[in-house]
Formats: structure tokens, sequence, C-alpha cells
């Protein structure tokens, strides 16, 4: 091999490529060599490249005993497609959450909710649950693996031997905190102080946006009656009347506790509860009762401050990114959890269900918040997005007309929700309406086949289409058998 002497890269930049018969096949399954590799001298041997061909592999077999190699550099900028085990960022298999002080947290947190069926919400627990979230965020950011590493959450929790209630508020406070603290690393890099005030805000939330439960007898069952749905839709209210005997708890909080269930702007279905009306005759009318009495200033306030915010609808981004957070946090923690009427959902299975119920609930930009950076995080570093899926995209016209494409996976990148696709065809879905608006299935007549096998690449695009189903075999059966011979034949 000829090469320039000031191209050789110096020894102690590079580190050992274990070329193994599955690190080949990884290559050629996502036709994609993500890595510069060179040889022990530091000579390049083969530039990474897209669609590398069989003569490409065979370069790279006639050095496999002296040895290949790739820059240390390399690890620190992006995960290589594909990733198994031998490529994957250093801190990405670290356990971020120590066993005994989350296990504690639970157990407390479970002494927590059993007090408070039996007494008000107190300063001494306010400050008990602050010092608990605390601690929970500063032993997770002083981790130095706490960007890539995996929320043991799952695994600490099955052996906790805690109460479900116990169990879903743990777990969505640790979610919650991961997606706040990642995605604002990113978007705030250098100003910690200020960060650190948001997630404990954010966590403080998360861990007592439920508890008005505790006041009340709801039926352990997927399906309610109206009645009954309309009891549950009051734990908003109760929550944020509970937190009110604590100045402790910010104005802040428990403007995010009133709102958990509204992770889109408007007063749509999927909006969810409470309905807007009827939280803000709720609220006036707690109001009134507190004017009468002396000494409660301070809570008379506080109402009047959310009476205001809802009166003019006043939110920032960040506000409704928070929601769209709490949102998502808990509907993982729940299908995680065992509930009386069904077991729990594995991670990964969990995550695919949050996504294609995601049409009418989150943005494009939610969604990327929880698979894209704390998503893998949750599933030991597997996504649930891969090379050979098919996926349901769907994107919004000028005329603001919706369009649902299915298309074939064939690369993922750093960020799984923005993979290259090829177009298989357009699908109309069948949308329903229940308790929310929903997506129910698709509808197989209505396929128009693209001849041109269109390919885009979401990675490199600013527009608005979005991955929206997952075609699972085990969630839509009969959607992804349809959809494999479709390919096939077509």
């Amino acid at each position: 091999m000829s090469t320039n002497d000031t191209n050789i890269v110096p020894r102690e930049k590079l580190a050992k490529f274990e070329l193994t018969e599955e690190s080949l096949n990884s290559f050629r399954k996502n036709q994609n060599i993500p890595l510069d590799l060179y040889n022990k001298d530091g000579q390049i041997l083969i530039h990474k490249k897209r669609n590398p061909t069989e003569a490409d592999f065979g370069k790279l077999l006639k050095f496999e005993m002296q040895g290949v190699y790739f820059l240390i550099s390399e690890l620190k900028k992006s995960k290589p497609n594909g990733a198994e085990k031998p490529y994957l960022e250093p801190g990405r298999t670290t356990k971020l959450l120590d066993i005994e002080k989350t296990s504690r947290f639970a157990k407390q947190s479970q002494a927590l909710i059993e007090d408070l069926r039996k007494t008000s919400f107190s300063s001494d627990q306010a400050v008990f649950v602050q010092n608990s979230v605390n601690e929970l965020l500063t032993d997770f950011t002083s981790n130095p693996d706490f960007e890539l590493g995996i929320f043991n959450i799952l695994e600490i929790l099955s052996v906790a031997g805690v109460s479900v209630e116990s169990e879903l508020m743990t777990k969505r406070t640790v979610v919650a905190m991961g997606m706040k603290v990642r995605t604002r690393k990113i978007v705030n890099e250098g100003k910690e102080e200020s960060n650190k005030k948001d997630h404990l805000s954010l966590m403080m939330a998360s861990y007592l946006m439920d508890v008005g439960y505790s006041r009340l007898e709801v039926k352990q069952t997927p399906k309610l009656t109206k009645e009954e749905y309309a009891v549950v839709q009051q734990h908003p209210i109760i929550s944020y009347l509970m937190t009110l005997p604590a100045p402790e708890v910010e104005s802040h909080v428990r403007t995010l506790i009133l709102n958990h269930h509204r992770p889109y702007r408007g007063n749509g279905v999927n909006n969810n509860f409470p309905d807007p009306r009827s939280l803000f005759t709720k609220l006036m009318s707690v109001r009134d009762k507190y004017n009468r009495e002396v000494g409660k200033e301070r809570i008379t306030q506080d109402i009047e401050l959310q009476l205001h915010l809802q009166e003019n609808n006043v939110t920032s981004s960040s506000f409704e990114e928070d929601i769209a957070i709490l949102s998502l946090a808990s509907e993982y923690a729940s299908l995680t959890s065992n509930q009386p009427w069904r077991p729990a959902f594995k991670s990964s299975t969990a995550l695919k269900m949050i996504l294609n119920d995601s049409f009418f609930s989150y943005s494009n930009k939610n969604i990327r918040h929880l698979l894209d950076y704390v998503g893998s995080s949750l599933t030991n570093n597997e996504n649930i997005i891969n090379f050979g899926d098919f996926v349901i995209t769907a994107s919004v016209d000028s005329e603001k007309r919706a369009h649902f494409d299915i298309c074939l996976v064939l690369d993922v990148g750093r960020y799984q929700t923005r993979p290259k696709l090829q177009r298989i065809c357009s699908i109309n879905p069948v949308f329903q309406k229940g308790i929310k608006f929903k997506i129910a299935d698709f509808d197989l007549k209505s396929i128009k086949i693209d001849r041109r096998k269109a390919i885009m690449d979401l990675a490199l695009q600013a527009g608005t289409t979005r991955v929206i189903y997952i075609i699972d075999p085990e969630l839509n059966p009969a959607l992804h058998e349809a959809v494999y011979k479709l390919n096939l034949n077509t």
C-alpha cells in the first residue's frame, strides 16, 4: 500500500477493532462501514462508506491477522449504525442508578403514599420530597456516563418489593429526570445551575402529580364507565389542592401538576383532562372558600395565578415540553408495570406502543425526546427502530392535509426517529374516537404502490415527515404479514 507519511495516524490515537464474523455481518446487514479503518501502522485501509462491496470486505480480511484499528476520537462523535457491543461508546453499558439508593427511594415513596391516605400533605413531607429528588438528581448527574448509560430502573424495581403506586411514582420520576437532563444538556449547555432548578421542578411535579389518587376510589380495570372516568379526571385537581398547604412546593410545580394530562396546546379531546371549564369553575370555588378564611392569603394567591394562566392560556414552549415529558414518563411507567388486569409489557414493547399511539397526542419533538435521548438507555442499548423494519410515516402538505406512507427502514443512524427509508406505498389510517382520538388500524384496501421506490433520509430533512407507527409482528400481526408479502411482491 502506498501512502504519504503525513497521512499516517499516530498509534496512540488508535484502538483495535474486533474484526469478527459478527461485526462483518453487521456491516453487510446495514450496508454500511461506519468507521475509517486503519492498519497497525496507522495507514488507512478503508474509509467509512455506505453500500460496501465484497471486495471491500475482502480487503479488510487480508489484515485480520495483523489487526485492524480505528480512531479513538470516532467513539465520541457518533454511534455507528447497527452498533453491537464491539462498537458501543464508552459508558453506554454503565448502569446509572444505584440499587440500594433507588430501592430506598421507592420504599420511602410507598410510605408517603400510605401517609397521604390518612393525613394532609405537610411542609415536612414537601421538604422530604425535595431532598429525595435532589439526591436522586445529584447522584445521576455526578455519574460521568449520565448522558449515555443505562436506566436500570426496571431491573431494580422488579425486586424492590414495593406497591404499584410507589413503582409508578419512582419510575416516572426517573424517566422524566432522564429526558429533562439529556434534552436540557443539548439545548442549554453550560447553564448547569439554572438547569438544575428546572430539573428539580419537573421531578417534583412528576413525583406529586398523581398523589390525588390516594383520595379516590378507582376501579382497577381498563374499561371504565363514563362516570368512573369522570372521577379519574379529577385527580390532577386533587393532587394540586393537596400540595397547597406546603409553601415549599413552588407555584410552577403546581401548574405542571394541574396540566400533566394536557401535552398539546389547545382544548381538543386528546389534550385530555381536566376540561379547562370545569377546572376553572373548581378553582374559583376553592378560591372563594379560602377568601373567607384568615391566614390563607398565600393559598388564594396561588389559585389566582393558576386561574390567570388558565384563562389566558399563557404557556411557553419549555412548559409544553415539560408537560409532554410528564405525560410520556407516566405512560412508560404504567405500561412497564404489572396491573391488576394485565402483566407488564417489555420496555421495548412499551416504547413501540407509545410511538404507535402518538399521532394525536404528541409532537415529533416530544417523541424524539423519549426515543432518541433515553429510548435505548431504557432497553439495554437496543433501538426499537432497526434496519429491515416496516414503519409508517406521516407528513403534512402545504394545504395541511396529512399523508401516510409505509416504508422499509434502510439505515438507522444516531437518532432512531430519523432513519433512512424506502417508500413502499401510501395507506389510509382508520381513525377511532373513544376517550380520545387514536389510530385504531390501517386500511389495506387503500394501498397505492410507489413504483419509484422513493428513498428519503429523515436525518437530512427538515420537513414535516415523521415516523408515527412501527409495524410490529406482535402488536399488529395482520398488518405486518400483509406488508411483508407486499414488499416481496413489489
